[in-house]
């Protein structure tokens, strides 16, 4: 509850760029490691915000069990996002030193990849189902939320994802890959 609180406040503060911000932030370090999966969190940063601003206008948030689930929401993407950046500073040589070494940058990348890929569409479609679910189905709100999500990028995103999953279990169980 308290990330979902403290981000609501984020959210609030800046107007609702908290979490554009952060997209934009994850564009840029696509443009410098297109395979870390970064692309994939930018979609669901922004899937966030436009869900985190539906619940600003039709002021769901009161409604706690709603702030339970933007909460966990809040929690993937952010992990989308420190993941990309981790597996980036992995190809780069620069993990951190406190930072596990059992994979390399590669294998991070694909990790991140199928994270951010599963992240992107869990707040693009559970997002959408809460706001849904919270307010009339024929109302403005929800039809401008599903106008500002993604939904064909990030059914796009998806891609590629068995293969990585399969490159991910050949690390996980050391099978020649």
């Amino acid at each position: 509850m308290t990330i979902a609180r403290d981000r609501w406040q984020q959210h609030l503060k800046t107007s609702g760029a908290f979490y554009l911000d952060r997209a934009r932030a994850l564009t840029a370090l696509h443009a410098t490691h297109p395979d870390v999966g970064a692309a994939d969190a930018a979609l669901a940063s922004r899937s966030l915000a436009a869900v985190l601003e539906a619940c600003r206008v039709a002021r769901l948030t009161r409604n706690q069990h709603v702030l339970f689930r933007l909460g966990e929401l809040i929690t993937h993407t952010e992990c989308a996002d420190a993941f990309a950046r981790r597996a980036a500073a992995a190809l780069d040589g620069t993990r951190h030193p406190k930072s596990p070494d059992r994979f390399d940058g590669r294998a991070l990348a694909t990790m991140s990849r199928v994270f951010a890929r599963e992240t992107a569409q869990k707040v693009g479609q559970e997002g959408v189902r809460w706001v849904v679910g919270s307010i009339d189905a024929g109302s403005a709100d929800v039809t401008t939320l599903l106008a500002t999500i993604p939904h064909d990028a990030i059914r796009t995103a998806q891609a590629g994802l068995l293969t990585d999953m399969d490159r991910v279990a050949d690390v996980l169980y050391g099978r020649a890959g």
